[in-house]
């Protein structure tokens, strides 16, 4: 996670893009001054601009079979959906997680069982409600019929779901394995950038966890950034308010969980929710 993590900053660092460390892993960086001890993933943010450019770069930077591969949604191969998640995958040696487990015997195996830094893109977020709402529904609606696209769904992932939900998950997958997974992908595309040129005071992570879509984030929490201890060696990019962040996320985030809560959750032990 710490090779996935320096590699992605240096990249950004070349081509001038801000990014900051988000989740569970600023979490660490603030109370822990590194990683989570018991944590297995790494997540950042990238506003839409900036992510835009490093679409543009990453095949010459993580391309042509390097130890760092860039991954994106739509390159799960034989048209296989896992998520909206934009990666980078460790491909210099395998890791027994479950992150890809859901496109087994569909999707690409190259990246099976090799660690990933998620990218979570930050698009803006309507100031009106109403349409937040309708646009967030909307793309989450796409999800679930993109979901039908998957190896396979296994609905013991959904039990501590309400009933409800259980049934759209349903409902939608088995209507969106008779669509086309590229026109459901172009539709999402075209959904998530609605606010791309409007002045809005707040982001929204497009292509994050289905159920976290409609989270807003205060732009001011952001700023450019400022820089935290991640280890002895290293310093990351963090949000300029990052306790405001983390506030939202965790409550009281210096508390410690307690000791039955401190494990990986995309082990192979996990259940693949989170």
């Amino acid at each position: 996670l710490h090779i996935l993590l320096k590699d992605f900053d240096r990249v950004c660092e070349k081509y001038g893009l801000r990014y900051y460390l988000i989740c569970g892993s600023l979490l660490g960086a603030v109370r822990h001054g590194d990683l989570i001890p018991w944590d297995d993933d790494v997540d950042v943010a990238m506003p839409r601009k900036d992510f835009d450019i490093l679409l543009r770069h990453a095949e010459e930077e993580w391309g042509n079979e390097k130890d760092i591969m860039f991954l994106n949604y739509n390159q799960m191969g034989n048209h296989a959906f896992l998520d909206y998640m934009t990666r980078i995958v460790y491909m210099k040696e395998e890791i027994p997680v479950n992150v890809f487990r859901k496109i087994r015997g569909k999707g690409r195996s190259d990246v099976d069982n090799h660690m990933p830094m998620d990218i979570y893109v930050l698009d803006n977020a309507s100031d009106n409600e109403l349409f937040h709402k309708f646009q967030t529904q909307f793309i989450r609606g796409l999800y679930g019929l993109a979901m039908g696209h998957r190896a396979y769904i296994n609905p013991e992932d959904y039990a501590n779901r309400d009933e409800q939900t259980q049934k759209i998950v349903k409902v939608l997958s088995g209507i969106g394995k008779h669509i086309p997974l590229s026109w459901i992908l172009n539709c999402y595309e075209w959904v998530r950038k609605w606010n791309k040129n409007s002045k809005c005071e707040n982001y929204f992570e497009s292509n994050g966890f289905i159920y976290c879509i409609p989270w807003k984030f205060r732009k001011e929490w952001f700023g450019e950034g400022v820089r935290l201890p991640l280890g002895k060696e290293f310093r990351v990019r963090v949000p300029q308010n990052y306790e405001a962040f983390l506030r939202m996320h965790y409550g009281d985030f210096m508390q410690f969980p307690p000791m039955e809560a401190r494990k990986p959750t995309h082990s192979v032990e996990a259940s693949g929710i989170f």
